[in-house]
């Protein structure tokens, strides 16, 4: 985290020392609170394992209380069960009584319609001894019957009574387990309710704390880009004022003193011929010339596209893996522009076959004249020479004389190029220079 703001103050500084910076690159959120929403992160996902773990731990005792819960209705149904065959049972015994309770009613009402005669009445009734001892037995059997009877009979009516509390007992006693294990579930239910919501709130949070912190990365990764902007702005800035003193020291120079002869040429010429940016094209590897070697002094070229000023790409460009060996002029309305002779001299080659005319991704190319697309190479007299690359028309050919200012074409963005422009490259004795050296007198109309 430090590292990244020191990057960022770094590049911040060089930025503000190029260029002054809006206030749109003001920080909504410090680093030093990225810190804080980190931490908050961590406690957040702290909280989120708390209620989690008290989820599950509510889920499985609600599920436990479930399984009692049909374990109890279970019974309950079982018993429910029960209690109506016992009903059943105690129903039937009941008929059982009732009939012998109706026979003993029947029995006593023949008795009491017989003249309700006591047992001493019986026994003095007995026409001999034999008699006597027969009706003796008689009332005995009769008293031991009813009496055994009416014994019997409350017997099974307190046992049916009993056993019927009994099973009302049981369901009444399941019923208030069954409530309470509602209370209990209902119980577990809310806190359940409660760790969810917690843990939604939690999680809510969470994301509120991530999107601050992209978003405070996303600005940082503005901030940066923009400070690596400005300072290639404020680069490109001071190598074209240092070009355009260098070629303002060199016209003092010329002014001063007669023209020397140019140094002979001891490099050989860089074969590669492509061109990859949007208003730009090259093929120098770092170093591969020394080109203040072969800088010749300006001979007053004429500007190649009239009218249009813009430079997009100036000359030995910093593009990381190479530096550009030319110009490149630009301009919104550019495509079709008018493209003259710098320089009077004979068309050396040209290509003329690549109907690729688009705009191309910066790695794409479609290869066409080596990058340059559609162009017209001129020499001139002194070992001096000059390119036009990626032309939508040409209108010479090889081996054809032209004169200074003569069109030889039309822009556009054919070969290796991601928009309309024309790159304007100048050898001498093979070698690459600064166009601008040749077109010094326009410094105070380009802009760049």
């Amino acid at each position: 985290m430090k590292k990244m703001r020191n990057i960022v103050c770094a590049a911040l500084s060089v930025c503000m020392l190029a260029v002054p910076l809006s206030s749109s690159f003001i920080f909504n959120v410090g680093a030093e609170n990225v810190d804080e929403l980190q931490a908050k992160m961590e406690e957040l996902d702290r909280e989120s394992e708390k209620y989690q773990a008290e989820l599950d731990e509510y889920e499985e005792d609600i599920s436990k209380q479930e399984a009692y819960s049909e374990a109890l209705l279970n019974k309950i149904n079982v018993l429910n069960q029960k209690i109506t065959l016992t009903k059943d049972a105690i129903r039937n015994k009941q008929a059982d009584i009732d009939a012998q309770v109706e026979a003993l009613r029947e029995r006593l009402h023949l008795i009491y319609k017989a003249g309700s005669a006591s047992n001493l009445e019986i026994l003095l009734g007995a026409k001999d001894f034999d008699d006597f001892i027969d009706k003796m037995t008689l009332v005995k059997s009769l008293s031991d019957y009813d009496k055994k009877m009416i014994s019997d009979l409350n017997e099974q009516i307190k046992t049916n009574q009993d056993q019927k509390d009994m099973l009302e007992n049981e369901l009444n006693e399941l019923n208030t387990l069954l409530e309470e294990n509602k209370n209990v579930l209902s119980e577990l239910t809310k806190k359940s309710a409660e760790a969810q919501a917690a843990l939604e709130a939690a999680s809510g949070q969470k994301k509120a704390t991530e999107e601050q912190i992209a978003a405070y990365f996303a600005e940082q990764d503005a901030l940066a880009k923009a400070a690596s902007e400005a300072e290639a702005a404020a680069a490109k800035q001071r190598a074209a004022e240092q070009q355009k003193a260098q070629a303002e020291t060199q016209q003092r120079q010329q002014a001063a003193q007669p023209a020397t002869s140019a140094p002979a040429a001891s490099g050989e010429s860089d074969n590669d011929d492509g061109d990859d940016d949007s208003g730009s094209g090259s093929y120098d590897e770092p170093g591969s010339d020394t080109y203040d070697d072969y800088t010749p002094t300006g001979s007053g070229y004429l500007w190649p596209c009239p009218g249009y000023y813009f430079l997009s790409s100036l000359w030995n460009e910093d593009r990381y893996t190479y530096n550009h060996g030319a110009i490149d002029i630009a301009g919104g309305d550019i495509y079709g522009a008018e493209v003259v002779a710098a320089e009077s001299g004979t068309v050396y080659d040209t290509c003329t076959y690549c109907t690729h005319d688009y705009p191309k991704d910066m790695g794409d190319s479609c290869g066409c004249g080596g990058g340059f697309g559609n162009y017209v190479w001129l020499e001139h007299s002194g070992g001096k020479e000059t390119i036009y690359g990626h032309l939508s028309a040409v209108y010479v050919s090889p081996g054809q004389y032209v004169t200074k200012g003569q069109i030889i074409g039309r822009v556009g963005t054919t070969g290796h190029s991601t928009g309309p422009h024309l790159h304007f490259e100048c050898h001498y004795n093979g070698a690459k220079y600064n166009p601008m050296d040749e077109l010094s007198a326009y410094w105070g109309m380009v802009s760049y």
